[in-house]
């Protein structure tokens, strides 16, 4: 299997949904509608399988050369 580092935008959002997960998890109250402690290993989970998912699938070519 060849992986390789995930593109720094989805670096960030898995980052921010694991955070959100961390901090729903934790008994203070967020002002962020929906958010609640039963739903914070999902945010956890979402965030680490949008960051394997980055680690697995191969990048695609910035100039692509098509033959003729």
């Amino acid at each position: 299997m060849d992986m390789h580092a995930p593109n720094v935008a989805l670096f960030v959002i898995s980052g921010c949904l694991a955070m959100i997960g961390v901090l729903a998890s934790m008994p203070i109250e967020l002002p962020i509608p929906g958010l609640v402690a039963d739903n914070s290993a999902t945010y956890i989970f979402l965030g680490w399988f949008l960051l394997a998912i980055g680690c697995v699938l191969p990048k695609r070519e910035a100039n692509p050369v098509t033959q003729q």
